[in-house]
């Protein structure tokens, strides 16, 4: 097996005095979907934030395409190639939808016309709302538009916080919809879900994640059959 494109190794956050992330590993290999799952304050979050460099790790390490990242800023990370869709989304809600895509090229200091329409091509929504404020879509439409501005920057590896939060079950399964297309077009995903049984169902390689730590860990789909897991992590599914 080639080397991961992507390792953590004793990732350690703290906030103050509070330690929210302790000790966690995983790793991603080239092309896969690795999620990490657990319940809201399990520190999935902070992992991912940590990652992309929104957080300073106060401990271990990080290494990106073998190059060791635990001290780079975000900004220098989405030019390397290691783009966060943030919780939330993070959409700049008085720009319209073509100037939040336009802004998914800042670190390049252009983006072509042919880099937005390749978007509008892959997400239809928002070509027909292009010249609205991006505040007036609806959620779903949001996190489309959260995607397609982060796969302008031209992700090798795409870490997405929470896409499903807040959203019906019928705009969840668009979301994974996406989400696999993705990853089935060689970009490496590192995704963060609540909805674990969701999540897992798309996913290579799981993690559960409690209260900072990883507590399991394996092929998704032995983690989904394995009903200690499922009782005691997984809980009922949210979405379809």
């Amino acid at each position: 097996m080639s080397d991961p494109i992507l390792t953590v190794e004793d990732l350690r956050v703290t906030y103050g005095r509070v330690e929210a992330v302790r000790g966690v590993s995983f790793r991603a290999q080239q092309g896969s979907l690795v999620t990490l799952v657990g319940a809201n304050g399990a520190g999935k979050s902070s992992v991912i934030n940590a990652v992309s460099g929104m957080l300073r790790a106060a401990g271990g390490r990080i290494t990106f395409e073998g190059q060791d990242i635990t001290r780079t800023p975000a900004h220098k990370l989405v030019g390397r190639g290691l783009v966060q869709v943030p919780e939330g989304r993070q959409i700049l809600a008085t720009l319209t939808v073509e100037e939040n895509l336009q802004m998914g090229g800042w670190h390049s200091g252009t983006v072509g016309a042919r880099s937005v329409d390749a978007m509008y091509d892959r997400f239809p929504v928002l070509a027909d709302r292009r010249a609205l404020p991006a505040g007036a879509l609806s959620g779903g439409e949001q996190q489309m538009l959260a995607i397609a501005r982060a796969l302008i920057a031209g992700p090798k590896v795409m870490l997405m916080d929470e896409p499903s939060m807040g959203l019906a079950p019928k705009i969840v399964a668009e979301v994974f919809r996406v989400i696999e297309e993705i990853r089935a077009s060689g970009t490496t995903v590192v995704l963060v879900e609540q909805n674990a049984r969701r999540a897992l169902r798309a996913a290579d390689h799981g993690y559960v994640l409690q209260s900072g730590e990883v507590v399991h860990s394996g092929p998704a789909g032995e983690l989904l059959a394995d009903e200690r897991v499922v009782q005691a992590y997984l809980g009922v599914e949210s979405g379809s």
